[in-house]
């Protein structure tokens, strides 16, 4: 059965898990405006979970799905396996 991303990570916390093991891991938004539809579309031909940038109570995070509220600009678009994406 297949893993779940978790809702909400802090940057130190998805740094762990992301950027240290054998993630795939493409980051859209930190130099130029972030098109949606190629977050999207990217998530979709890899099966990658997008996690969002958002300014959270204390500090920013990351909120699993494309979210359009409080958000920094920057998405992330990650694959581990043995886990299943849900970017509703």
């Amino acid at each position: 059965m297949p893993k779940q991303y978790p809702d909400e990570l802090t940057l130190d916390q998805f740094d762990e898990m992301f950027y240290t093991g054998k993630a795939r891991v493409r980051q859209f938004g930190l130099y130029k405006e972030a098109d949606v539809r190629e977050v999207l579309k990217y998530a979709k031909k890899i099966d990658g979970q997008i996690y969002t940038q958002v300014d959270g109570d204390k500090d920013r995070m990351y909120s699993k799905g494309p979210r359009f509220v409080n958000r920094t600009g920057i998405y992330e678009v990650v694959k581990l396996e043995g886990y299943e994406a849900d970017n509703s």
